[in-house]
């Protein structure tokens, strides 16, 4: 078979949903080391995610007895011939609560030690300290602790989650690295199951960490099999914090913008939504009301193979993706209409074997108009939007840009957007102390002034520059001042190396295109309405079309910060940069061959397959984008990350602490 086969990429997927079997394994391994009756108490966000890895009658198998969500304002009792086991995530304030309800109960109880009729399963990690707080907490040697990594979730073809939706916040807002060991026992999982790559691409300090990890951790055991990934590409997010700011022009990507995401399902909800729940107050009564059709929320399975509706228009451009639901739903009404006029006999055999599954797709089909209808509702004046955005990307008058988002903020008062805007222009061109002093200030006038650390929050993400004190000189006057033409941010500076901005006509790997239908459709872009083409995507083009070392360090070797990591059995280092990598490669002269003790250049790639993981959430313009690149090429990409995010979500992380 070829190894660009088709069939190929489902042997592929069908062992990338084997995920699923290693985290039953290691559930199953915790559950039976504990004996006797057990009782499930489950943090509510883990309930969805712990969905895909087993259902409640395996989890009866396993020995328990109940399962119940847990209150973190009200204590469970306990049978006396019962365990209890929780599950939580390992986030420090959720884990002293915990805590804190358990001390009046292990203690008024006082059991046999020996027993230890209260665990905790944390995931995906149990840190050290964490011994030390049930130490604290006077609760050591009556609770048990245990760590619990199921992996990689399978949500659709071509996309993986790791279901940790705080990393992001840990490593960018934080500081915190702990997540990391973690996140690099999964990456060797999928290396034992899939083979090692002979190359991987890493871009920013978190990525080459992991690699680092990984690397530390040993080479998984040999394997008869061959790999099934040619090159791996591991990303942070905030080297391509555009992709996820700006505002996809996609199917699937605009469902994460307006409905809460958990764990590859969105819940479609009339009355409520993230677009109306961020607006303020007295602002939401000026938006239309959403249909009302339905008062109960439905939860849409965001997975092609479950819904046929979904997987046709997961990728499409929005307004396409709604044309085409709402004729599918006029060709439904008109397919049952045959009914009035068949004979009996006619209609018994189509009630028999058409009309249920027709009556299961005119579910579906209702569900994505209701839920495409509201998109269209919360959105207002897109094309509006999408042009600010553009001129944003192209640094076009940064006086009127900043104008615009202070009218935004008035007219339209919503909490995480309007920041996003903010965010979105200093990187792509830089914002000025005195100019987010005055945003602020509004801002806050706007929403409440303990909103004021939140700024804060998003410079330690490099997201705004330092809030800095207002100062009485007149300095002020430097922000009306024309930034000089020649001066570039590192945004510019890249986006210009590796054509990612469509304005400058340049396609997928600097293939020309135009602003058209036509170029939409032909390039990558066509995810952010043909502005700009998701820096994964172009890194992905760029390896797959790279025909040995010396063209891929043309490309990338003016980015710092792009390091090969190499699967080298030579003496030579395995981690260097693009442009080191080439030159080792170089035949001297008179050679016939490269120099003695270097491996053969792995470019171009002898297995076009790539798997691509973003450090600190990925978006679905980004798996749109690289869906298009392997299209394009016959390749197979797999996009994976830590959680599935949006731009508002990116953003509400800052406002948690």
């Amino acid at each position: 078979m070829s190894q660009n086969d088709p069939g190929n990429g489902n042997l592929m997927e069908k062992k990338l949903q084997g995920f699923q079997l290693v985290a039953q394994e290691k559930l199953q391994a915790i559950l039976c080391s504990i004996p006797g009756k057990k009782e499930l108490i489950l943090e509510p966000a883990l309930i969805k995610p712990l969905e895909h890895i087993c259902t409640a009658s395996w989890l009866k198998l396993k020995g328990i007895q109940r399962i119940y969500k847990h209150d973190a304002k009200q204590s469970l009792p306990r049978s006396a011939d019962e365990l209890h086991i929780y599950m939580i995530r390992s986030v420090l304030g959720t884990y002293q609560t915990l805590l804190r309800q358990l001390q009046p109960l292990a203690t008024l109880e006082t059991p046999d030690i020996s027993l230890k009729m209260y665990h905790i399963i944390c995931v995906p990690s149990c840190y050290t300290y964490y011994q030390t707080l049930l130490e604290q907490a006077g609760l050591w040697g009556l609770v048990e602790l245990h760590h619990y990594n199921w992996d990689f979730i399978y949500f659709d073809q071509g996309v993986l989650s790791l279901e940790l939706p705080n990393l992001y916040e840990c490593l960018y807002l934080h500081g915190d690295n702990s997540p990391l060991p973690a996140v690099a026992q999964s990456l060797r999982l999928l290396q034992m199951i899939c083979g090692p790559p002979a190359v991987s691409l890493s871009f920013g300090s978190h990525s080459a960490q992991l690699l680092q990890m990984l690397k530390a951790l040993g080479k998984p055991p040999n394997s008869t099999n061959p790999p099934d990934y040619g090159a791996w590409l591991i990303i942070d997010r905030d080297k391509d914090y555009p992709s996820s700011l700006l505002t996809p022009a996609i199917y699937a990507g605009l469902l994460l913008e307006v409905f809460q995401q958990r764990a590859g399902e969105i819940v479609v909800d009339n009355s409520k939504n993230k677009i109306s729940s961020q607006r303020v107050e007295l602002l939401q009564s000026k938006q239309p009301k959403a249909a009302t059709s339905a008062s109960k929320s439905i939860s849409v399975r965001l997975n092609s193979a479950s819904d046929e509706i979904y997987g046709d228009n997961r990728y499409k451009h929005f307004a396409q993706a709604s044309s085409l639901i709402r004729a599918q739903v006029k060709a439904l009404g008109l397919e049952l209409q045959k009914l009035n006029d068949m004979q009996l006999e006619e209609m018994h055999d189509y009630v028999a074997r058409k009309l249920p599954k027709l009556t299961e797709l005119k579910a579906k089909v209702l569900r994505h108009l209701n839920a495409s209808e509201i998109v269209i509702q919360m959105l207002g004046n897109f094309r509006r939007l999408q042009t600010l955005e553009e001129d944003i990307l192209n640094n076009v008058s940064r006086k009127r840009l900043l104008g615009e988002i202070d009218e935004l903020l008035t007219t339209d008062g919503q909490r995480y957007n309007t920041l996003r805007l903010l965010c979105l222009l200093h990187h792509c061109a830089g914002v000025a102390p005195e100019e987010l002093q005055l945003f602020a200030r509004n801002y806050c006038n706007m929403f409440g002034h303990r909103d004021l650390g939140v700024f804060q929050q998003l410079a330690q993400a490099a997201l705004l520059p330092q809030l800095l004190p207002e100062k009485k000189a007149p300095t002020k006057l430097l922000a009306n001042l024309p930034l000089p033409k020649f001066q570039q941010t590192e945004f510019q500076a890249n986006a210009n190396r590796l054509k990612l901005l469509t304005s400058c006509g340049d396609g997928p790997d600097g293939a020309a295109t135009s602003k058209g239908q036509q170029g939409v459709q032909s390039c990558p872009s066509f995810v952010f309405n043909g502005t700009y083409i998701p820096l994964v995507a172009q890194l992905c083009s760029i390896l797959l079309r790279a025909n040995n070392a010396e063209e891929l360090s043309t490309k990338l070797s003016m980015v710092e910060g792009m390091q090969l990591h190499l699967d080298s059995s030579s003496s030579t280092s395995s981690r260097q940069t693009p442009k080191a990598y080439a030159a080792q490669q170089r035949t001297p002269p008179g050679a016939a061959t490269p120099s003695s003790g270097v491996d053969a250049d792995v470019f171009p790639l002898r297995l076009r397959n790539l798997f691509v993981f973003v450090v600190g959430g990925a978006n679905y313009a980004e798996i749109a984008a690289c869906d298009f690149i392997s299209k394009l090429t016959g390749a197979h990409i797999t996009v994976a990350s830590d959680s599935l995010m949006a731009g508002s979500d990116l953003i509400a992380a800052a406002f948690s602490n």
